[in-house]
């Protein structure tokens, strides 16, 4: 908007004031009196305050009437023709004062609404600054949070490799744990051999005790060696049992321990469902080896059973082919 002007009261007075003062109202003397207002402003109040004052009457002098009258006429023709002259020209003057007040105040109006299109224009410049600042803050923002997009990206793969390292650790742990088994197992086959054996030598002594008895029966005069051979078989047996139940102690704390063993495998392979393909199948192939060896175990078992039931059935005849009156 347009700033307001300077009125013709505020003009009019300035100018009745320096009249005052004896000085001449000029635009600059009457702008230096107000401290404001545009010379065009000040020059269209101006001539309005000019052509309402009245015009100061001249001192007539005091002449004849005759050299009056000639002298007043040529005074009123001289004044007629030059005030004519004088009032052409400051008609024009005027109209061109007023013309050139009009453009001036056009000018004054133009140029406060470029003022306000350059306020208007620096504010939008500093918003628009403004914004860009923003959007340059949004976009660093936005930068790091892409950056802490990419390091929990990156601490979660790092999370993975741990996670599969560990399955790898838990597969090597589960793979320790079937070959202690598997040690186990032997152990235990070989405490099974140990007890067969004692089973078996048992079985031969229960056979010579038998024999000896026997003997006894049909020789009275042998009758303390053979009680002697008695005794010695039954602290033989007697022994042998010991041997025989510390042995099945020992079996029971190995299946004690394999059970314990077998369940926490159960669990390990229970938090394990739903790894790797690859441990599923190795868990497989190692189960499907455990039950080859098993069956190849049972078939040993079978054939050894066989050799020890034909030993036992030899070691029972030897005595009674030795034995006199046979």
């Amino acid at each position: 908007m347009a700033r307001e002007g300077i009125s013709y009261e505020q003009v009019a007075a300035a100018a009745d004031f320096l009249v005052g003062a004896s000085q001449s109202p000029t635009i600059r003397a009457i702008r230096e009196r107000l401290g404001t207002g545009s010379p065009n402003t000040i020059q269209r109040h101006l001539s309005i305050w000019r052509d309402a004052r009245p015009q100061a009457a001249a001192t007539a002098l005091n002449l004849s009437q005759v050299l009056t009258a000639a002298i007043a006429t040529e005074i009123s023709q001289t004044a007629a023709q030059a005030r004519a002259e004088i009032e052409s020209r400051l008609v024009e003057a005027q109209a061109e004062a007023s013309e050139l007040a009009a453009a001036g105040e056009a000018l004054e109006i133009e140029r406060d609404t470029l003022a306000e299109q350059v306020t208007r224009l620096t504010t939008e410049r500093d918003r628009a600054a403004a914004t860009a600042i923003e959007r340059a803050s949004e976009i660093e923002r936005q930068d790091q949070d892409l950056n802490r997009e990419r390091s929990a990206t990156e601490a979660a793969r790092i999370e993975v490799a741990q996670s599969r390292n560990k399955l790898e650790s838990q597969a090597e742990k589960i793979t320790e744990q079937t070959q202690q088994i598997e040690q186990l197992r032997a152990q235990l086959d070989e405490q099974t051999r140990g007890r067969v054996e004692a089973e078996k030598l048992a079985a031969v002594t229960a056979a010579k005790l038998e024999a000896a008895e026997y003997r006894a029966s049909t020789a009275e005069s042998a009758a303390d060696e053979l009680k002697k051979q008695t005794r010695q078989a039954q602290e033989a047996a007697s022994l042998e049992a010991q041997k025989t139940e510390m042995k099945q102690t020992i079996i029971a704390g190995l299946n004690g321990k394999l059970e314990a063993l077998q369940t926490q495998l159960q669990q390990q392979t229970r938090e394990l469902d739903g790894a790797q393909q690859e441990v599923k199948k190795a868990l497989q192939e190692a189960a499907e080896l455990r039950g080859k060896l098993a069956g190849s175990r049972e078939r040993e078992e079978a054939g050894e059973s066989k050799i020890a039931a034909t030993k036992t059935a030899e070691v029972l005849a030897k005595p009674k082919k030795d034995e006199p009156g046979l």
